[in-house]
């Protein structure tokens, strides 16, 4: 792999690159939400129905970031980065120029295999090519990106959609080809590569494993929670899902060259990683239904109660560029300590107090904050720490899996509370129970690495 450290002007063409990259994956996932409507209207769909073009393109993501991840460990990040994206930007032609909803689907399914890579592989290559006092700042700085693109997916698509829905998705093709021809430019190309045993069998439970869970999840009736986990749309999936976990690791185990390396869950820091992704996952699920919360308890309208995301998403921008160019010098353990700290805090003011208008501000950028120390580059920071150069790209993949897991995960457990209680008391539970979650993520932190042991680390991995 690329493993020679390149010079400061080279460095910084390379992190714009990325930044547009993961920007472009990033805010297709926001922008999908005002573009919904117009299109179950355009192919007279139900909500249901529709309700798919996020979740094919979540399944596809989850299996596309292990895949593209590993590619990229063997044959170079440069190669599989433009992959990433050229698949990207023929998903998106397919569903800007659909005259059926078949079409709609394919395209987000080859959309997320595409975009589940490219975050991994731009992780992977800051782990490559950057210098060890600089991977927690350039990891910060492309984190940015998600906080930037959760408040400008939503207002680019609304934007966009009185020109036509499909114009949220053309705007991808350009997008697409300026990176492509960026990359082509400016990416190293990837030195000793090495020939991949394919682990087809491993794909393929995968697969299995990533759609029985989310189809699942997704024909689970909020309102009538505990009877659907039972119904046939349901049970079957869920134990099918259940069932297929050990025989995936076992697989996994025996295989070659694993398409998830199973070896490196062996790992504490990585391990612990894993469950504080997992917690993000439920707290997520939990934060997106505070516009909801806010219409009941402030009496505010769709528009006004989306508004106060902003402290949320705005924190979770600034404070993302913030915390990795402190990473370098602190390690992620205190960082991580004090945002979850913070997150936890922050989730028991908005359930405690949810109609105090300044508080609730001070709350959402404790909660930003916390967020982005949870799932960003202090998180990643430290599978990139812990990896060997040729299973970077594979471990940055399953910080990205587990996160989709769990926010499906969430977002069904999330629902199902709010369901169960009755008005303003369902929403207030869920954040109790969020906070309950960010508490032991808080506990966790404990057991991680200090500054100069994960140093020390990365210096070995080298």
């Amino acid at each position: 792999m690329q493993s020679k450290t390149l010079d400061r002007k080279t460095r910084n063409l390379i992190l714009v690159l990325f930044l547009i990259g993961v920007f472009m994956g990033s805010l297709d996932t926001g922008i999908i939400g005002p573009v919904l409507p117009s299109i179950e209207q355009s192919f007279n769909l139900t909500s249901r129905e529709s309700s798919w073009i996020f979740t094919l393109f979540v399944i596809a993501f989850m299996i596309g970031s292990p895949v593209m991840a590993k590619f990229s460990d063997f044959y170079g990040r440069k190669k599989i980065f433009i992959m990433d994206v050229i698949l990207f930007g023929i998903g998106s032609c397919l569903i800007a120029f659909s005259f059926n909803i078949e079409s709609i689907f394919l395209g987000r399914i080859i959309q997320g295999f595409g975009c589940g890579g490219i975050f991994p592989v731009a992780g992977a290559f800051i782990g490559d090519a950057f210098p060890l006092n600089e991977r927690g700042k350039a990891l910060g700085i492309i984190g940015s990106v998600f906080g930037i693109s959760a408040i400008g997916g939503p207002l680019v698509g609304a934007a966009l959609i009185p020109f036509g829905w499909n114009w949220c998705f053309t705007i991808n093709i350009p997008i697409s080809i300026f990176i492509v021809a960026f990359a082509l430019y400016i990416l190293p190309d990837a030195e000793n590569q090495r020939n991949l045993k394919i682990d087809y069998l491993g794909i393929a439970i995968l697969s299995l494993l990533a759609i029985s869970l989310s189809y699942g999840l997704n024909q689970i009736d909020s309102s009538n929670f505990i009877n659907s986990l039972t119904s046939l749309n349901v049970a079957p999936f869920l134990i099918l899902f259940i069932i297929l976990i050990p025989i995936f690791v076992k697989v996994e185990k025996m295989a070659q060259e694993s398409i998830v390396p199973i070896h490196m869950l062996k790992n504490n820091e990585i391990k612990i990683a894993c469950i504080e992704t997992l917690c993000y996952g439920i707290i997520y699920s939990s934060a997106i239904f505070i516009p909801s919360l806010v219409i009941l308890s402030m009496g505010l309208n769709d528009q006004l109660a989306s508004l106060m995301l902003i402290p949320i998403l705005g924190a979770n921008a600034v404070a993302a560029p913030i915390l990795g160019k402190f990473l370098d010098s602190t390690g992620s353990r205190k960082l991580m300590m004090i945002g979850t700290l913070m997150l936890t805090i922050g989730l028991i003011a908005i359930a405690v107090y949810p109609n105090n208008l300044i508080f609730f501000i001070i709350a959402g950028c404790l909660i930003g904050v916390g967020m982005v120390t949870i799932i960003g580059a202090p998180l990643r920071y430290i599978v990139l720490s812990e990896a060997k150069p040729q299973e970077r790209g594979a471990g940055q993949a399953i910080v990205n899996m587990l996160s989709s897991a769990g926010q499906l995960i969430g977002g069904a457990l999330i629902g199902g509370v709010i369901a169960s209680f009755s008005g303003i008391l369902g929403y207030k539970v869920s954040l109790i129970l969020a906070a309950v979650v960010g508490f032991i993520a808080f506990l966790f932190t404990f057991k991680l690495k200090g500054r100069d042991e994960q140093f020390d680390t990365m210096k070995s991995n080298q």
